[in-house]
Formats: structure tokens, sequence, C-alpha cells
């Protein structure tokens, strides 16, 4: 398992080493330095030739035609080592106009490799330069809870640093203040429609881990029709990485059903539990205060999803909860299942809404047979029966730091 992790970092570094080169390489040939290059290389391969066929038999240091090149670089570039010389006036000739015509193309290389990397980094800062990432998280949109996401997600990087990327329409500004905010985060930024696979390809959504999508009303979006941007972000996304774990908080119950549709492993309706904590804090104040505990993640008692030790598999419930208290792992609150379950093809009636018709048109577009895609059933327990059997495929719910 630690060889496998080990072979996948290492690839994942290759690639990030073998983006920025690829990138890089973008950059020079958009700024000409490709031609400056040639350029250096001709005047020295034609100034070294010249001066070799002046200086050969009069001149001892000037005997093999490689020589004079070597003579020819270490002249453009103004460092003079003193090895090798001409004596002849017209090989001085020559070197004095290599010489000048080094300290030119020298200062045009160096001040086009500083640009290049300058522009670069004024790009990135406002969210116009491509990102090169590796298991990262995306979070599409920005309001005001944002914020709060972001800072649930300092809290939890406190063993490995967490490498964000947003997308929205923010201010470069906003930007420079939330990596001044947040140093413990690794954030990047860009710029644009999430909706757009462009703009999803930019923030390297082919290697993400996972993707959030919050209501944006960054730049001039507005609220109005915040869902619908979703809806086709998330199918964007999912037709670049399959793979990729998504989680979407939409503002209208309604659209939560397209969501499932669209296959999206998490979904929250704003404001869905509101009413259940104003009432119930009227009747048992304790209520809210319990649920902001448990939700809390700098909380020592804070909710956690863990995997299960392989050696309490096909045990009760009963004794998966024992062993969590006894090693004083947290407290066994509930039970995630995942089963295969009905296909998307099955969720997808014929005659569905313009909705339900653009997924499936989407899904041929990218050609795949919706028949096959199988969603994954998760079925929560809480506090399930004390001799419930635990499977292979169940994670647990635990109040505590499962450490």
């Amino acid at each position: 398992m630690a060889r496998q992790k080990n072979i996948e970092n290492k690839i994942g570094f290759l690639s990030k080493i073998t983006g920025s080169f690829s990138s890089f390489y973008r950059n020079l040939s958009k700024d000409n330095l490709s031609r400056i290059i040639i350029a250096v290389l001709l005047v020295i391969f034609v100034g070294g030739g010249l001066v070799f066929f002046i200086e050969t038999g009069s001149n001892g240091e000037f005997t093999r035609f490689v020589d004079s090149l070597w003579w020819g670089a270490v002249t453009i570039t103004t460092v003079g080592y003193g090895d090798m010389a001409p004596v002849s006036n017209a090989g001085r000739m020559i070197a004095v106009m290599m010489m000048f015509g080094g300290i030119v193309l020298t200062s045009i290389f160096s001040g086009t490799i500083a640009s290049i990397f300058v522009d670069r980094k004024i790009k990135e800062g406002r969210g116009l330069q491509e990102v090169n990432l590796r298991n990262h998280t995306i979070i599409c949109g920005w309001n005001r809870n944002a914020a709060g996401i972001i800072e649930s997600f300092s809290a939890l990087s406190k063993d490995k640093k967490i490498t964000l990327c947003l997308i929205n329409e923010m201010d470069a500004e906003e930007y420079q203040m939330l990596k001044v905010k947040h140093p413990e985060l690794d954030i990047k930024f860009v710029k644009g429609d999430f909706s757009s696979e462009k703009i999803l390809n930019r923030a390297s959504a082919s290697n993400a881990k996972a993707a959030i999508f919050i209501p944006d009303i960054s730049g001039s979006n507005t609220m109005e029709n915040a869902d619908e941007r979703t809806i086709l972000s998330v199918l964007a996304i999912k037709s670049i990485n399959t793979d990729i774990t998504t989680c979407a908080e939409v503002l209208k119950k309604e659209n939560e059903g397209h969501l499932k549709r669209a296959n999206v492993d998490s979904i929250i309706v704003s404001g869905e539990f509101s009413g259940f904590l104003l009432s119930s804090a009227s009747v048992s104040e304790g209520i809210p205060k319990f649920v902001k505990e448990m939700l809390d993640v700098e909380s020592t008692k804070s909710i956690h999803q863990v995997s299960i030790p392989g050696s309490l598999v096909g045990k009760t419930f009963l004794e998966l909860s024992e062993y969590f208290l006894k090693n004083n792992k947290g407290i066994a609150v509930g039970i995630m299942s995942e089963e295969k379950k009905m296909s998307l093809e099955d969720m997808l009636s014929d005659d569905s809404s313009s909705i339900d018709a653009f997924i499936k048109r989407k899904f041929q577009e990218a050609e795949i047979n919706i028949g096959e895609q199988q969603e994954q059933g998760i079925d929560i327990q809480i506090s399930p029966s004390p001799d419930y059997h635990i499977k292979e495929t169940d994670s647990l719910f635990i109040l505590g730091t499962g450490a």
C-alpha cells in the first residue's frame, strides 16, 4: 500500500514537472525566445567559424573547429576565460563585434526570460494562468458562506497542506487577501465561468480529487440562475473526470432531483435545517448548541467519517462501538453502507423535463452509455441495531477524532 502510494506521488510529481515545462515552453514560443536563441547560436557559429579560418595556421590555440565554437560562446556571453584569443587584426575585430553583439543579445535573452516569469505571476494572481495540480479540491462559485468553507479546510490542514483551486469571478485583490489570511493552505485561483469545460481544464479538473459547487454571486452573477449553473457545471466536470467526488449546494428543493440525476455524491439544500434548529431552540435550547459542537471541525468531539479496521469486519456494531470506546477513538453513532443500485437510465423517464433531456444529450455527446452507469447507493443508519454485522463496504461515523 505504501509502495503504491509512493509510486503515485512520484507519478504526480513528474506530471506536475512535465506540465510546468510544457507551459513554460508555450510561453517561450509566444515571446519569440526561440528566435533569440537561434540568433545567439548563429552568431556563435558564424563568428567562431570566421575566427577559426582566419586564425588557423597562425594561432596554435585555434586548431579545432569545436574549440572556435567554445571561444565564440565564451565571447558572446562576455565571460572571457582568456584560455583562447585571436591574435590577428581581423580576428580581433570579429571578437569585438561579437562582444558588443553578445551584450545586446544576452540582455534581450535575460529580459525576455524575466518578463515571462513576471507575466506568469501577474496572470496567476488575476486567475488567468493555467494551474498544474493533482489530487486537489476545486471550489466552484463564491458567496458569503464560502469563507466558512475555506476556514474548515484550514482547520483540517493540520497534518498536510491542502491544495484548493477556486473558480469564480472574484476580484484579484480578494484572492490575494485569502492567500495572506490562509498561508497554511495552497490556494490557486482560476477566473471565469466554471460551467465552461475550458475553464475547468485550466483548473486541472481531470486531476482533481473533489469538487464543491456553491451558489455563485461573484462578478455579475446572481442567485436567480445559480442552481442552473450548478447543474451544468456538474455535468461538465463529470464529463472531464468521471472519478471526481462532487458536493453541491442548491437553493431550491425542487432542483435536488436534477443533481441526483447528474450523479452528485452529496447534495445540500440551502437552509434545509434552519427551521428545525430555530424551532428546537425554543423548546430545547441545548439541541442547536449540540449540533454546532458536533459540526465544529476544530472541536475534539466533532463528527468524523472513518474507515473500519479490517479485523472488525463481520463483527457486530456493539463490538465495534466497544472497540472505539476502549481505545479512546470516539463514540460510534452510525454506519454508512454503499451498494450499487439502479442505473441512471432508470432515473430518467421518457417524458422527462428539458433538464432531463439535456442530461441525456450530454451523456450521449460524451459517448457514455447511461444504461451502464450505476448510481452509488448510500444507506445511512444512525445508531443501528447492536447485532448489526459490519460489512467490507461500510464506514463509520464517530464523535471524536478517530485517531
